[in-house]
């Protein structure tokens, strides 16, 4: 049998390895060899059905961290599982009638149980052995062994895997990572430094047991921005600005901090959102912007580094001549230790560092010995470095390109024209920043926008930023592009009409990560670089492969369809009558076979011929259903394994981008995207080019590197590692691609069944598409390094996906269903604040807020979700709609529970730990005082309100009403930071506006959604959709229009009960309707802080809606969550501790320039409350709608709040 028919006999096999490769990674290749010898002398096959379930149990239990956690930590666990495995070995031996080779295989399965078993058993005190030899370094919290982090840490954006590593280190300062690497190597352990997760070949993968990863994400500091003179090479000294920053910085936080001082941070990765500055200069990658400013090594002036010896080198480039390296530049680095003494100089040649032409070229991974850039993390640590910043242009102006027409050599035509049109150097002038490129393949699976007035697909769309230091130069250039065009009528230019515009525009090359949706977020991604001028060439070689991959796969469907014909049972019925048809069907296979050979490219893409066989073999195998159905579902498994390149690129500088989706369960797809990969890299190099860019080689491509370079990088690897420390496999284990696989759900049909007991399919389904491309990292509230918080979606989904596999294993092992290891999903359901922020960026629309709704519901339903007794507390008020238990518990809980809270904090302070929230519970509630809450609620001073009335609200002064409002004002608003439904009140009624205001105490519904509390949430949303009916139905002689929140939370609940279309048609935030009625502020108004709800009612256009009504003055934007969450502040005080503490950096950051303290408006109660807690620092928060009134009315606003709620009505309905 061939490795590319390998059975799939191993059960909870849950990744794309055959037997064969899952056999020879535990056993070797000599062990499957013997098996597959045995294989004919089955008789039962039970005995091979143990020894699979045997390899299956030990594959699954190495690399689920949950289920090799549940071993460590269970004792009973622990004997259940050797003991049952003993038994399964010991009954094949007892059947195996003295087979030498089947004992052979014994004795190396019992080799291996033993082994494993020993690494069980040692793992407890090797552990304590991290914990003493690395934690005296970082701290004991920073050294982690927890499943969550261990999964989360065995891959990167590839969803390569082989090992799981034994622990994850966090470093918080540079100094700490030498010392830990010298620990490591005591230890007899290996180190992988890591970084965002990002890499796109499995650099940060682990490629040996026994690997500890270094991640660097706590060193993210910007120590700031200062000035040096430089000397060029014609003699000139020249000033440059240059920026020192960690390893641990995120590029796209980099950029920004040199944006904010007119500056370009030239290294822009399309990964800037979650790459971090050290992977960047291992992988020395580049960007849109490389065009102009070159890749990593063209920025650097210096780094620092641990190395594996214990030490810290710093590596300075002494001759950097403020540009990209030219092949006829010298390029000189000078490595020193920490003493300072000179360890070695490096001069290269421009031509050295990429090959002339090839400006993204990174395969000479030795770069003569230049430690750390492009070496992958195989030779050290990169901790910190300092990147020049150029001068930001004064004007840009961004275009997008549209090339339609038969076929891509247009588009490449047009690529030339512009590099030569805009050549470097470029003497100062207009120029290209960015010259991007994706295909029609991409314009597809992102769903682009066309913005031509054509009904065709553009063949691929290029995105162009032009600048220059004046409106006439930018113009000139423009001018320059629209010249070119002239000569191509195919080719159609949008220009940006803003900034705003222009940065639509580039959203859409961020989508990208779309195109591995139908394949279930897997894909081969591999990027090469062409000289420009044979673009054009490998366009249609792609083309062509394409073209040729849908021949292969149109033929394939025949080849299954002849297959079926010639093995599928007849029907009973008329069995003779049919099986006459079958010659005919035949013929006309052979038919079809013989015009998809003949076919050309337009045809074949049509899928013409296929459909015409399709309906013709249907119309002859009429009466044969079973027929039909089997060449229909054949028909879509061979479309969903059709093999389809699709590229972009970062076209200036020929650095192009190859995408594969493939379905990682389908082991013969995986090996054609294979032999389709090899041919792709053959043709790279036929052209002149280079099989890597910017993605570095990784795992993915080493085969394709020459030896020499091979062995160049590792001669220097031997010099400065000789004792291997440092990533060991990676960049010289040739055969690894073979041994690596990735997750991938091949489930018989008990597993699904399994996986559709208690929503755990939905929840398998939900995360399916996830790409790990971290766009949902920058704005997630639960991803703080500084405290340790690294629960953005990309790594709980790698999460979640692990513990379906355990769950399924677990279920069918114990043949139970009580899904014990369920309880490890509450510490992801937890890190949530169901913000829903991750939802914009995702390339494949995962909204991670309804995914841990999801998830808390599955753990509710199952008895595992825990609840504090605060939070049931607080839940069952929001419930209550009784006057007298509100009253009540808003007397003692509210008031005097707030009250001792506060008093709590005081008492505590000394003994609370500075760094991180204590273990203790009840000393986590203490951490930061609560503002006391308004001293009555809002009902306390409106005329009665029975539960089948309403409050109806007139403008004061006798003034006519203009419009009519539903105003919900929701818990926050009414029963807790009650001033601000007042206020509303208020706004609208000064407004001219009629105000309905609905029966006391009722909710949204949303605190019970999401804390998974799925019948008391439909249990109020049905409540409160009859009420609305029915108020609506009272005042059907009234025209609505708008239902007012003044709460985010609010507005989503009310949006799932449809509250806007009962009211009006829409649900708006008092503020924007008080700007749509016209209210116009006068004055300057002073200076205020705005903060941003997580479920902001506004949508983000806070600051826009304050600058049109005017009277506010400066309003300056802080980010990051207030950290209150709703009820999580109840439930969870040791997360929004983390999240406090990054909103108090962002607070001591803005108020730096206000050393007297700051207003800070918000739209949220719940905000209004979070962002109380740091009244120590000088904030005092405000509600928006407070702020209009008291802008509006005076201080007084209150009061004359008072006198016209007094002539409020009761209405029954």
């Amino acid at each position: 049998m061939t490795a590319s028919t390998s059975p799939r006999e191993i059960p909870f096999n849950y990744t794309s390895a055959d037997d064969r490769q899952a056999i020879s990674h535990l056993l070797g290749p000599h062990v499957w060899q013997k098996l597959e010898e045995l294989r004919g002398l089955r008789v039962t096959g039970r005995s091979a059905r143990l020894l699979m379930r045997f390899f299956g149990e030990i594959l699954i239990h190495r690399r689920n961290p949950f289920l090799f956690q549940e071993l460590v930590e269970s004792r009973a666990r622990r004997r259940r599982f050797f003991s049952n495995i003993e038994t399964d070995l010991g009954l094949v031996e007892k059947n195996a009638s003295g087979e030498a080779r089947v004992l052979e295989v014994l004795s190396e399965s019992r080799q291996l149980l033993a082994a494993f078993r020993q690494e069980v058993d040692g793992t407890p005190e090797l552990r304590r052995r991290l914990q003493r030899e690395l934690g005296a370094v970082v701290g004991k919290d920073a050294v982690l062994f927890d499943p969550f982090t261990l999964v989360s840490h065995a891959t990167d954006a590839t969803d390569w895997r082989l090992h799981l590593p034994v622990a994850v280190v966090m470093p918080d300062d540079e100094r700490q990572v030498a010392p830990v690497l010298a620990g490591i190597a005591r230890l007899g352990l290996k180190a992988i430094p890591r970084g965002g997760g990002t890499g796109l070949t499995g650099g940060a993968v682990p490629l040996r047991p026994g690997c500890v990863v270094v991640n660097t994400e706590k060193l993210n500091r910007i120590r700031g921005v200062s000035q040096r003179d430089l000397t060029l090479a014609d003699g000139r000294t020249a000033a440059a600005q240059v920026v020192d920053l960690e390893a641990g910085v995120v590029t796209e936080t980099a950029m920004e901090h040199a944006a904010a001082r007119g500056l370009v941070f030239a290294t822009d990765p399309t990964s800037a959102w979650a790459c971090t500055i050290g992977g960047n200069i291992a992988e020395n990658a580049g960007g849109k912007d490389c065009v102009q400013w070159g890749t990593c090594i063209d920025n650097l002036i210096s780094w620092r580094m641990a190395m594996p010896s214990g030490r810290l080198w710093t590596v300075r480039r002494t001759d950097h001549q403020l540009r990209k390296i030219l092949p006829e530049d010298t390029v000189t680095f000078e490595v020193t230790d920490q003493d300072g003494a000179v360890v070695k100089t490096v001069a290269l040649r421009g031509a050295d560092v990429r090959k002339k032409g090839l400006w993204k070229d990174i395969t000479n991974k030795a770069l003569g010995g230049v430690p750390g850039l492009q070496k992958e993390g195989t030779d050290g640590v990169i901790t910190s470095a300092e990147f020049i910043l150029y001068p930001e242009f004064e004007v840009k102006r961004t275009l997008c390109l549209e090339f339609f027409g038969p076929d891509f050599d247009e588009a490449s035509r047009v690529i030339l024209q512009l590099a030569r049109a805009f050549p470097f150097p470029n003497d100062g002038k207009e120029t290209l920043t960015a010259l991007e490129h994706f295909d029609d393949e991409y314009v597809r699976a992102i769903d682009y926008k066309v913005k031509a007035a054509r009904a065709d697909t553009p063949r691929a769309v290029l995105l162009i930023d032009v600048v220059g230091h004046s409106a006439e130069e930018a113009a000139r250039g423009v001018g320059t592009i629209r010249g070119i065009l002239d000569e191509h009528p195919n080719t159609e230019l949008f220009e940006a009409r803003d900034a705003a515009e222009g940065k639509r525009f580039w959203a859409d090359r961020k989508k990208l990560g779309a195109i591995a949706r139908r394949t279930n977020a897997f894909k081969m991604n591999e990027d090469i670089v062409l000289p420009l001028d044979q673009l054009a060439g490998f366009a249609r070689f792609v083309e062509d492969m394409n073209v040729e991959e849908e021949r292969y796969a149109q033929g394939r469907l025949v080849d299954r369809a002849e297959e079926l014909l010639r093995t599928t049972e007849p029907p009973r019925e008329d069995p003779e009558w049919l099986a006459g048809k079958i010659p005919a069907a035949l013929e006309r296979c052979a038919r079809a076979r013989d015009a998809i050979t003949r076919a050309g490219p337009k045809d074949l893409r049509a899928l013409a011929l296929l459909e015409d066989f399709r309906r013709d073999l249907a119309k002859l195998m009429r009466g044969w259903p079973e027929l039909t159905r089997a060449v229909d579902r054949a028909h879509q498994e061979v479309r969903d394994r059709l093999v389809v390149l699709a590229t972009h690129m970062h076209a200036g500088d020929g650095n192009v981008h190859v995408n594969i989706p493939v379905l990682s369960n389908d082991r013969p797809m995986l090996r054609r995207t294979e032999h389709v990969l090899d041919v792709v890299m053959e043709k790279v190099v036929s052209l002149g080019g280079v099989v890597s860019g910017e993605h570095g080689i990784g795992i993915t491509k080493l085969k394709y590197l020459e030896p020499e370079r091979i062995e160049e990088l590792s001669a220097h690897r031997r010099d400065v590692d000789p004792g291997g420390l440092m990533n060991p496999g990676k960049l010289e284990d040739v055969d690894v691609l073979d041994r690596v696989f990735t997750p991938s759900f091949n489930l018989l049909e008990l597993e699904a069944r399994i996986l559709q007991h208690g929503q755990l399919e939905e929840l398998a389904r939900a995360i399916a598409h996830c790409v790990r491309c971290g766009k949902c990292k920058p704005d997630c509230c639960v991803y703080h390094p500084a405290r340790g918080m690294f629960f953005h979606p990309r790594n709980k989904n790698l999460a979640i996906g692990s513990l379906i596999e355990a769950l399924l294993y677990d279920a069918q092992r114990k043949r139970s269903t009580r899904f014990e290891l369920l309880r490890w999903l509450e510490e992801v359901a937890d890190h949530c604040t169901i913000c829903h922020k991750c939802l914009k960026p995702c390339p494949v629309d995962i909204d991670s807020g309804k995914v841990s709704i999801l998830e808390r519901e599955i753990l509710a339903s199952w008895g595992y979700k825990r609840s504090t007794a605060a939070t049931r507390a607080t839940l069952g008020y929001l419930d209550s709609r009784s006057p007298a238990y509100n009253r009540a518990f808003r007397a003692t809980v509210v008031q005097i529970g707030g009250a001792l809270q506060r008093a709590g904090c005081e008492v505590t302070a000394p003994f609370q730990p500075k760094d991180a929230a204590p273990r203790l519970y009840p000393l986590q509630l203490l951490r930061a005082p609560m503002p006391p809450a308004p001293p009555e609620t809002l009902h306390d001073v409106l005329p009665a309100c029975e539960q089948d009335q309403v409050l109806v609200f007139e403008p004061g002064g006798g003034a006519e009403a203009e419009r009519t409002v539903f105003y919900f004002p929701g818990c926050g608003s009414e029963r807790l930071q009650s001033h601000i439904s007042m206020a509303a009140i208020h706004v609208l009624t000064e407004l001219r506006t009629r105000v309905i205001l609905p029966p006391p105490f009722m909710c949204c519904g949303f605190p019970q959604k999401v804390n998974g509390k799925a019948d008391t949430y439909s249990q109020t949303v049905l409540r409160d959709t009859i009420l609305f009916s029915q108020i609506r139905d009272m005042f059907a002689h009234l025209q609505f229009d708008a239902c007012i929140v003044t709460c985010g939370t609010c507005r989503e609940g009310l949006a799932e009960m449809e509250a806007g279309r009962i009211f009006g048609g829409r649900l708006v935030d008092v503020s924007r309707y008080a700007l749509e009625r016209g209210l116009k502020l006068e004055g300057t108004g002073g200076d205020f802080l705005y903060h941003a709800p997580c479920h902001d009612s506004l949508d983000g256009k806070a600051q826009e809606v304050l600058v049109k009504i005017g009277g506010f003055g400066k309003v300056e934007a802080v980010p990051h969550c207030c950290s209150e969450a709703g009820t999580l502040t109840l439930s969870r005080p040791d997360i929004t501790d983390a999240m406090l503490h990054r909103k108090r950096a962002a607070f001591a950051e803005a108020l730096e320039t206000r050393p007297g303290g700051a207003t800070v408006l918000t739209n949220c109660p719940s905000c209004v409350q979070g962002l109380g807690r740091n009244a120590p620092m000088g904030v005092q928060p405000k509600h928006l709608a407070i702020a209009l009134a008291e802008r509006m009315s005076g201080p007084g606003w209150l009061e004359l709040f008072r006198s016209n709620a007094a002539r409020a009505h009761a209405v029954h309905f």
